[in-house]
């Protein structure tokens, strides 16, 4: 066990992090960070549609678009989510004065997400805040329409916001296995957002053996127009420090790990109980060196938490250059791509049942006439040997006439004689 002076100074005073959730799905993933519980943050929500605002957990609660929406939502048009927000624009930013970060919840696609995300983002960053936003994107089957106006949106939230962590939802299958239903999901993504969200407000927030504060995190993240790689891992047991590198690395944000290869600034947080070793943190460190490059910057920062008892966690953030990020499409453009030439399959199968004309006329034929002239050969055959049969038969029967004639006409004799 390693002995270090605790350090009581916090980073970054409490109540300067906000955690806003923006619309139906930003509130979902709101209400989970609220459940996992968060030290040192408030929690906004902001939503057109009241009973959606009145259901979520959080503290505050602001409605936009009171007189445009009258309560009810943005039926998906981002231009009217634009204006609701515009609307609440003073409140949002009394909520957000004096905060020094502030993370956005946003889901992507519809009217309140898309329309109004960006709004909120530069009213938080003409607050002065760090702004780190966590979007999901839209399945691939919910349609052309709503991933043109997510990755719209989703291009202003790169160029606006300090951090930009995206999860498309047609990688959730990565997070459930096989049989497990749609609910679970959907709670595994939020659940993945959630434990992002924490990691990185216990890195600014809580004291550490190794501190690292808001310069190092915006030193990570500071690429424009990227996007941020992040992974988070527990582990327990003997082999806690392997075991929280492997689920770390295997988040769907990383891919893996194979993202960390270009990357040129990457932040380590190790937290651990009282227990945790230094041979544990060089374990890790060691193992997680093989999947970044060797002139990478690597910021590295550690804490203890009694709470963590046995257990032993590790989160790994950085950012992925405009470049590469070309080269790494979402699971959903490449499904979306498909789509087109999945629908001319189905029109080539189609053909056929829709016309099944060509099959029926085989003109091209030359030899059904001599295998029918065959046939008919065949057939006279048999039937000339049962009129060859009959005309015996009935010969037969004639010459078996005459014997009986000839038999009566003896006896017929033979009874003269005798008379």
């Amino acid at each position: 066990m390693i002995d270090y002076p605790r350090n009581s100074q916090q980073t970054i005073p409490e109540s300067s992090v906000k955690i806003v959730g923006l619309g139906g799905a930003g509130s979902n993933m709101l209400d989970r960070v609220a459940l996992d519980g968060i030290e040192g943050a408030e929690l906004l929500s902001l939503n057109t549609d009241v009973r959606t605002l009145n259901g979520t957990v959080a503290g505050e609660k602001i409605q936009l678009g009171r007189n445009l929406t009258k309560g009810l939502g943005t039926g998906g048009d981002p231009e009217l989510g634009e204006k609701a927000i515009l609307e609440a624009e003073d409140e949002i930013r009394d909520s957000l004065r004096d905060r020094q970060i502030v993370f956005v919840c946003v889901g992507l696609g519809g009217g309140s997400g898309s329309g109004a995300a960006p709004v909120l983002v530069r009213l938080a960053r003409e607050a002065g805040a760090f702004v780190v936003v966590f979007a999901t994107m839209p399945f691939a089957f919910e349609g052309r329409r709503r991933r043109t106006q997510a990755e719209e949106s989703l291009n202003q939230l790169a160029v606006l916001s300090n951090a930009l962590v995206t999860f498309d939802n047609g990688r959730m299958g990565e997070l459930v296995l096989p049989k497990q239903g749609v609910h679970e999901a959907f709670s595994a993504a939020d659940r993945m957002i959630s434990d992002s969200i924490t990691a990185v407000g216990r890195l600014v927030l809580r004291p550490g053996l190794i501190n690292v504060g808001l310069d190092e995190l915006i030193s990570a993240l500071k690429t424009t127009r990227s996007r941020c790689l992040f992974g988070s891992g527990l582990g327990r047991g003997e082999n806690r420090a392997q075991s929280a590198l492997k689920a770390a690395l295997n988040s769907p944000l990383l891919d893996r790990g194979s993202l960390l290869e270009d990357a040129t600034t990457v932040l380590v947080h190790i937290c651990g109980g009282d227990d945790m070793t230094l041979y544990e943190v060089e374990l890790l460190m060691q193992g997680l060196t093989k999947y970044i490059p060797e002139d990478a910057h690597l910021l590295f920062g550690a804490a203890t938490d009694q709470q963590m008892k046995d257990a032993l966690s590790v989160t790994i953030i950085s950012a992925l250059p405009e470049d590469r990020l070309q080269a790494v499409p979402f699971v959903g453009e490449i499904e979306a791509d498909k789509e087109p030439v999945a629908e001319e399959v189905t029109k080539e199968e189609e053909v056929p049942v829709i016309e099944p004309e060509p099959e029926p006329e085989p003109e091209p034929e030359p030899e059904p006439e001599p295998e029918d002239e065959a046939l008919g050969f065949i057939e006279e055959e048999p039937k000339g040997l049962e009129d060859e049969e009959v005309e015996e038969s009935s010969e037969g029967k004639i010459d078996d006439d005459l014997e009986e004639e000839s038999l009566e006409e003896e006896d017929i004799d033979l009874e003269v004689d005798d008379l």
